[in-house]
């Protein structure tokens, strides 16, 4: 308990810092920045003295017509208020107290993603209505909108495709809320105020970058951007900046790449993987400054000369390093005018690499997670793997992390919980300490 107080006490402090520098909410779709926002995006955000949380996890693969809830506990939204030490309190079953269910819809699913923004908690939930053919359209998805203290709730919008088949992100920019979708190669924007209006932005788009930020404060607008791809009438691969207020023309460059599939955006810069038209099976990754005038000229950087990597990892803490990885190994290489210096082997296999984050590299290695310190690896070529978590059952896809915890979904009895992780700030002799994020069912509580 004593490293998640240390977490949550410099929460609070944050929180009331910018309390006191920000503004009231002056109108009905305007957003209140007088309160921080941390972790837009992932399975846990907080706001002001409360985390919001998804009570676990239930697939919506598992729900046919007959047995579909009305009503969800494990799966559903919850939110929890810090007492006055800036901790969690817990009952004698290890279940949070005073925990609140905000939301009956299932939540916790394949594509758990909790957004805060002024007076108002984002999340997309299973379509659980049936088409004209009278099918569940549980492997869709609806974005939904409800006040943070569990009042009323509106639709945003439902997509047309599987889930699969569907990206998205919310912005905040110049104090509304948008919703961005990729439905399987048609990208929309929605309003995510008043009357939820749809503009389709465009269509048979080959690659999408939505930045995501993880953090907003409401003080920077820098996170507005959208990039796609697109094949032209002559077959060439197009570049796209879209400003997601739909004030400005997106704005476009044509290249002379053979294949083009964007990666991410961090640093200002975009990341993707690309083969020239003399060698198409052969890719490489580049980057590109993200300014209007670097697109348009395409001033691209070589980051790797080694055509047999298969995967790009950013580090959240520098620009002049990377992990890539091949089919069968792991390694961290370092940019250098164009190019890649000489490869640091990390490990003789292709890890399962969950995220890079605070300097670490997490990854999955059977039930355990385990993380990497890629300063240690740097600097004396240190590569212990050091385990956070071991759990029988652990699921695939289940992790988030921030600046302070590792977030995972495992299982307890018949069902499976959120837990969190403190990954930061360890003193000598501590351990790592997993802490329930949620209420047990009371059929999954261990007996005395």
């Amino acid at each position: 308990m004593k490293k998640f107080i240390t977490f949550t006490l410099c929460l609070l402090l944050c929180v009331v810092t910018l309390g006191l520098s920000g503004c009231g909410n002056k109108g009905k779709d305007k957003i209140d920045t007088s309160i921080a926002t941390n972790g837009n995006g992932g399975m846990v955000v907080s706001r002001g003295d409360y985390v919001y949380f998804v009570n676990g996890y239930t697939s919506y693969t598992t729900f046919t017509k007959n047995n579909l809830s009305s009503s969800f506990d494990i799966g559903g939204l919850y939110r929890a208020k810090l007492n006055d030490n800036g901790a969690f309190e817990y009952d004698e079953n290890g279940s949070l107290v005073g925990a609140e269910k905000i939301s009956n819809r299932l939540v916790g699913f394949e594509t758990t993603s909790l957004y805060v923004f002024g007076n108002n908690i984002y999340y997309a939930t299973p379509i659980t209505e049936v088409d004209k053919q009278g099918s569940l359209q549980t492997s869709k998805i609806e974005f939904r909108r409800s006040a943070i203290t569990g009042g009323k709730t509106e639709v945003i919008y439902q997509s047309k495709v599987d889930a699969s088949n569907t990206k998205f992100e919310f912005y905040y920019a110049e104090g509304k809320v948008y919703l961005v979708v990729n439905e399987n190669g048609t990208l929309k924007r929605i309003n995510a105020f008043g009357k939820f209006a749809v503009t389709e932005i465009d269509t048979n788009i080959t690659s999408v970058i939505l930045p995501r930020d993880t953090d907003d404060v409401f003080t920077s607008d820098g996170y507005k951007n959208i990039f796609y791809t697109k094949n032209n009438d002559d077959g060439k691969i197009e570049i796209y900046n879209y400003n997601v207020l739909g004030s400005q023309a997106a704005y476009k460059q044509t290249t002379n790449y053979q294949t083009l599939q964007l990666q991410e955006y961090k640093f200002g810069h975009v990341y993707f993987k690309a083969s020239e038209n003399s060698y198409p099976g052969y890719t490489y990754f580049y980057r590109v400054d993200a300014t209007e005038n670097a697109i348009r000229s395409l001033a691209v950087e070589k980051l790797t000369s080694d055509k047999d990597y298969t995967a790009l990892y950013l580090l959240d803490n520098e620009t002049d390093g990377y992990i890539a990885q091949s089919s069968d190994k792991t390694y961290y290489l370092t940019y250098n005018a164009g190019s890649e210096s000489t490869p640091l082997p990390i490990a003789d296999s292709k890890l399962e690499i969950m995220t890079v984050k605070n300097g670490y590299i997490y990854f999955k290695s059977g039930s355990d997670i385990k993380r990497i310190n890629i300063y240690n690896l740097k600097t004396v070529g240190d590569k212990t793997q050091e385990t956070v978590l071991t759990v029988e059952g652990l699921l695939s896809y289940s992790y988030d992390i921030d600046d302070y915890n590792l977030y995972v979904y495992a299982t307890k009895g018949s069902n499976s919980y959120l837990y969190s992780i403190n990954v930061s700030n360890l003193v000598e002799g501590e351990t790592f300490e997993q802490l329930l994020l949620g209420v047990y069912d009371e059929g999954d509580i261990d007996n005395e």
